[in-house]
């Protein structure tokens, strides 16, 4: 897959999102992420945003952890994070990824 044709899905997966087509954003993003020796940061948070968008904290966990291991830490990921774990119903943990997020040098980036 040309980087060209991953740009589009990428795009795409965040278009059907945007309007509530979150399994078929899902789908998408789990192409894009499926492949290994292609997968890049952006399509494992795609992923994890459709994880969460369909309802799956736990797996959307287990993605932003797989990003913690591949890249440094970053503000969106911290966004992500206290968001699943919020919807796991740990307040406390959610807490602390959110201040993570105001923390993070970075921040100002995400809130563009």
């Amino acid at each position: 897959m040309t980087q060209a044709q991953r740009d589009t899905l990428h795009r795409l997966v965040f278009d059907y999102l945007r309007h509530g087509q979150n399994r078929r954003a899902l789908a998408l993003a789990m192409l894009l992420a499926s492949r290994d020796d292609e997968a890049d940061p952006a399509a494992l948070r795609a992923l994890a945003v459709a994880l969460l968008a369909v309802g799956r904290p736990a797996q959307a966990i287990e993605v932003l952890d797989r990003l913690d291991r591949e890249e440094p830490p970053a503000a969106a990921r911290h966004l992500l994070r206290g968001r699943a774990l919020h919807q796991l119903g740990e307040i406390e943990a959610a807490r602390r990824a959110f201040r993570d997020y105001l923390d993070a040098p970075d921040r100002q980036q995400v809130a563009a």
